[in-house]
């Protein structure tokens, strides 16, 4: 080994890593020998050093957004639900193509009604006997059986939402039935013949006695004169809940209408809203559709009457023979084979059998 080249690795030893090794070079270029030397040496060292930043980024940033939920929810939420709550109501009736007469017509064979009959939530048609004797159930294409024994007289009757049957008896006065049959008295005070009850949205029943329209609590028992004037048989209510219509005992088929507010308080005082001309004094009944439509039957003309909310009046269906007339109507329930879109009437001069009429449109509520 050279004097120079012992020079340099005496250097070498003593110089920091990071120190460049010209500092050391201090001959110049000199012996190729002692260059190729020195290299090999300074090369193993940088080598080392190259290897320190070897994690320098082999992380590549794995979290560069390999965040691959960066929507990977392609918000699936985004309306699967498909508003499946947008009120997509089956029951919603065509009010531009509703039927201009009966689609079928028919009398059933097992059910007994005399002047009024409603549906229960079970499958079951009520209605009373010959006179309005005793109540009777059945269910469709079945032979009535009898359920309450002891009331007689029965004219209108519906059914609350809690599943108690309400009814105006001539000789019991407004009676309330529970579903095991048991018998109470709301008001001895108001009867009538041939008149029609209505349980309103409110829960309220509404009655006329051929005179006055009454507002009767079924818990409290609380009776209220709503409409006089008019001599009201009974009630029913314009799909929206804004108008009541009422059938007249006047003698001229008259139909008259009120206004009423959000708690069904009346506003004003009712008005005529359209006559039946030779309707008489029996309009037995009145009921309206979804589309706003009222049914009145005539016992004076034997014929059923259809009513625009524009007050047209229309001759709907005639019944032929007359002892076919229909006496109260309700809307089947939709349970139990009792179709929603077809009335069904008491036949009380046809030994209180019951008839159905599809007319093609669903009740109003």
């Amino acid at each position: 080994m050279t004097k120079r080249n012992a020079a340099i690795l005496l250097c070498l030893a003593l110089l920091p890593l990071s120190a460049p090794l010209t500092a050391c070079d201090s001959g110049g270029s000199g012996d190729s020998d002692s260059d190729s030397d020195s290299d090999s040496d300074s090369d193993s060292d940088s080598d080392s050093d190259s290897d320190s930043d070897t994690d320098s980024d082999t992380d590549t940033d794995t979290d560069t957004d390999t965040d691959t939920d960066v929507d990977t929810d392609t918000d699936t939420d985004t309306d699967t639900d498909a508003d499946t709550d947008s009120d997509i109501d089956t029951d919603t009736d065509d009010c531009d193509a509703l039927p201009s007469a009966p689609l079928a017509v028919e009398e059933l064979v097992g059910p007994l009604a005399y002047h009024d009959l409603a549906f229960d939530n079970e499958g079951f048609i009520v209605g009373s006997g010959s006179g309005g004797e005793n109540l009777f159930k059945a269910i469709e294409s079945s032979a009535a059986y009898l359920w309450v024994l002891g009331v007689s007289g029965v004219q209108g009757m519906d059914y609350l939402p809690g599943g108690d049957l309400i009814a105006i008896s001539q000789s019991q006065g407004v009676i309330r039935i529970t579903p095991t049959g048991t018998v109470s008295t709301i008001t001895a005070s108001i009867t009538g013949y041939g008149v029609q009850l209505t349980i309103g949205p409110d829960g309220m029943i509404y009655v006329g006695d051929n005179s006055t329209l009454y507002r009767i609590d079924p818990d409290t028992h609380a009776v209220e004169s709503l409409v006089t004037g008019v001599s009201a048989r009974g009630c029913d209510f314009s799909p929206d809940y804004t108008r009541m219509y009422i059938p007249s005992f006047d003698g001229m088929g008259d139909i008259y209408v009120v206004d009423l507010d959000d708690d069904m308080n009346v506003i004003g005082s009712p008005t005529l809203f359209a006559t039946i001309s030779g309707g008489g004094s029996y309009l037995d009944g009145l009921r309206v559709d979804s589309c706003g439509n009222l049914y009145v039957p005539s016992y004076s003309l034997r014929q059923l009457f259809k009513i625009t909310p524009e007050a047209e009046v229309i001759m709907y269906y005639a019944w032929s023979p007359a002892s076919l007339y229909g006496h109260g109507l309700k809307w089947g329930s939709g349970i139990g084979g009792w179709d929603d879109t077809s009335i069904y009437f008491a036949q009380p001069y046809d030994g209180s059998t019951v008839e159905r009429m599809q007319v093609g449109v669903h009740y109003r509520d």
